[in-house]
């Protein structure tokens, strides 16, 4: 029952930084510097942080990502797919976290197991059928 009621304040949690990140509410500052440790070769975060945020969530899967990390204290950034985009997520243990899957057609907001059309790279890498 314990993963079951972890799983929610998860879920709770990734409602509340979807909804900030939409509201605009986090601060620039702490965006711009896990961001450029994240992907330290951006060579202008300023500039990508303003059309981040009037894009969200489109583009910014990396950094919803990387914020997630930062706000839940744990997780491992995957650069995966969702359907055949290139797309980043969260994953902690054998959740994974994701708060921009809608700028392709899928949930504003899910926590739950790697299924189909989530995918992470690699050889072992297959498609799961029968998503919901």
């Amino acid at each position: 029952m314990q993963g079951v009621d972890n799983d929610k304040i998860l879920y709770r949690k990734a409602v509340a930084i979807r909804r900030d990140f939409e509201r605009r509410l986090i601060e620039p500052g702490l965006l711009e510097k896990i961001y450029t440790v994240y992907n330290p070769a951006l060579t202008n975060p300023e500039s990508f942080l303003a059309t981040a945020t009037q894009l969200f969530p489109a583009l910014n899967c990396g950094l919803a990502s990387v914020y997630l990390q930062t706000v839940l204290g744990k997780g491992e950034i995957i650069h995966g797919t969702y359907k055949s985009e290139g797309h980043t997520f969260l994953a902690i243990k054998n959740l994974i976290i994701d708060i921009t899957a809608d700028q392709f057609g899928g949930p504003k907001v899910y926590v739950g197991t790697l299924r189909w059309p989530w995918q992470k790279p690699g050889p072992m890498n297959r498609t799961i059928t029968g998503g919901r």
